[in-house]
C-alpha cells in the first residue's frame, strides 16, 4: 500500500494514486470554474481526464505552465504557475502535501507516485501508470497517466470511481 498523509489538506485520499486523482480532479474542477465565471476570454484546459470502465482506467493528460529555476548549488527547481489567478486554484496544504495551489499539489503527488512506483523492487515489478516530463525550454510540466480504477455504485444508486492502490 502507497500510503499518503493528507490530514488538514484539500485531498482526503490516504494513498498515492488516490491522491492523484483526486488532485487532477480538484483541478479540472477549478478550470471549469475559472472558465464558467469567465466567458469572454480564452478558456484555460490544461489538464483531461477520462474514464474508461470498460479497461478500468482514469486517463489524466495534463501540460501545466512552470517557473524554472536554477539554485546556488546548480540544482533546477520547476515550480508550477497558478495560471488560473483569483481563488479557482486555492489549496490547503497538509500532511505530505505542501503545496499552496491545485497545480502544485497535482505535480507534487505525481512525483510522490512515480517515485513509489520506481522504488519497487525488483525493476522488474515496477508499474508505469505515471510519467512526469519536465521542459525547460517549453516551462512545463507534462504528466500523464493511465492508472486503474474500479467503479461501484452505491447505496443511493450514485457511481463512485475509485483509484487502485496498485504499489
Amino acid at each position: 500500500m502507497s500510503t499518503i498523509t493528507t490530514t488538514g489538506s484539500s485531498l482526503k485520499a490516504d494513498n498515492k494514486p488516490g491522491a492523484v486523482l483526486e488532485a487532477a480532479l480538484l483541478l479540472d474542477a477549478a478550470e471549469k470554474a475559472r472558465n464558467g465565471a469567465n466567458p469572454g476570454i480564452t478558456p484555460k484546459n490544461n489538464i483531461s481526464i477520462t474514464f474508461s470502465s470498460d479497461d478500468g482506467t482514469a486517463n489524466i493528460a495534463a501540460t501545466l505552465p512552470v517557473e524554472v529555476s536554477v539554485g546556488s548549488d546548480g540544482s533546477i527547481a520547476y515550480a508550477p504557475k497558478d495560471y488560473l489567478g483569483g481563488s479557482y486554484a486555492t489549496f490547503t496544504a497538509g500532511g505530505d502535501v505542501t503545496a499552496t495551489n491545485c497545480m502544485a499539489a497535482l505535480v507534487q503527488v505525481a512525483q510522490l507516485l512515480s517515485a513509489a512506483e520506481k522504488a519497487v523492487q525488483p525493476v522488474e515489478d515496477q508499474s508505469n501508470f505515471i510519467q512526469i516530463e519536465s521542459s525547460s525550454e517549453a516551462g512545463t510540466i507534462t504528466i500523464a497517466a493511465a492508472m486503474p480504477i474500479t467503479q461501484t455504485i452505491n447505496a443511493d444508486g450514485n457511481i463512485v470511481t475509485s483509484a487502485l492502490d496498485y504499489l
